[in-house]
């Protein structure tokens, strides 16, 4: 899930669903923000943080909107997030970014500003690669809202951070919880795949085999079956099923989005059965074989190195 999205959604539980707005802050946005959760006695600090953002003056509007005066009670959570998400998008300060968000997630806790800035705090460590922080904010925003909006997504993304960590049978718990708790989830595709794959990393490729064909038999059809029909194939092989799995291989030749990774693939694969079987693997490329060079005396000057086959020199008179 993007930045862009969580803004818009976020915008529709305040707004609307008729009122979900881009996540670019512009002036059209401005307006349909000044005219939706409730009307404000003092615009003008709003306004002005806005311009700023249009003159791409991003440290005066991060400031801007972070210091919405008392009278602006109401903004003061979306001013929070609009500052973070400036150091994070526009300035690419990290560290400013989550720090931000930080501070909007523990200060606005109870609001609909407060929840996403935890789910964004998330996303951000784990683009740090800061796993188990990224944990701690998911799990924190499950706590705060267990079906708010984007538990389903911190459950899936929770699940990640560690797989990424190397505890996969974890991970597996963090999705078992998300598919309990919202079996009707339109990420189940997305975590049988994820869990399909954690058994791989985890080194047991049989039960990543079932996984895989699990997920193809419940979700026929779906856009993540050409990706799992490929982790199969790749089980296969490590399991030294060959031929099984360059038959996948060669029926995912049309159907999977990269054709070149899987044309490697079945040429790899071939020229490991040519060689387990013996077969001269030059006929699997089109490249013939070149007889072995010879020399004699009347050739005149001797080859060297591999090219040096022949009668020993000292045989020669």
């Amino acid at each position: 899930m993007s930045f862009a999205r969580l803004f818009r959604e976020g915008a529709a539980r305040c707004f609307g669903t008729g009122a979900a707005l881009s996540a670019v802050l512009g002036a059209s946005l401005l307006i349909a923000l000044l005219g939706g959760c409730e009307s404000s006695r003092n615009e003008l600090p709003i306004r002005q943080a806005e311009k700023l953002a249009e003159q791409g003056r991003w440290e005066e509007a991060a400031e801007a909107f972070r210091s919405f005066p008392e009278d602006l009670a109401s903004w003061r959570p979306f001013g929070a997030w609009r500052s973070a998400s400036i150091y994070r998008d526009e300035l690419r300060d990290a560290v400013r970014a989550e720090e931000a968000l930080m501070d909007c997630s523990k200060r606005w806790s109870t609001t609909d500003w407060g929840y996403v800035c935890r789910v964004e705090l998330g996303q951000l460590r784990m683009l740090r690669e800061n796993y188990r922080g990224a944990i701690d904010a998911y799990r924190s925003a499950i706590e705060l809202r267990p079906r708010g909006t984007y538990a389903e997504t911190c459950l899936l993304e929770s699940g990640r951070s560690y797989l990424a960590m190397g505890e996969p049978e974890q991970a597996r718990l963090e999705w078992a919880e998300l598919m309990s708790s919202f079996p009707a989830t339109p990420l189940g595709a997305t975590v049988a795949l994820d869990v399909a794959r954690s058994y791989d990393l985890d080194g047991d490729q049989r039960k990543a085999v079932e996984a895989y064909r699990s997920l193809v038999e419940t979700f026929p059809g779906h856009s993540v079956i050409p990706e799992a029909r490929y982790g199969e194939g790749e089980s296969l092989e490590q399991l030294g099923q060959l031929e099984e799995a360059l038959e996948l291989f060669k029926l995912l030749l049309h159907s999977h989005p990269n054709p070149g990774a899987v044309r490697v693939k079945v040429a790899s694969i071939e020229a490991r059965i040519a060689r387990r079987d013996g077969v001269d693997t030059s006929v699997l490329t089109g490249l013939k074989a070149e007889e072995p060079k010879t020399w004699n005396a009347d050739q005149g000057v001797a080859p060297s190195g591999d090219d040096a086959v022949g009668e020993p020199m000292e045989l020669l008179d």
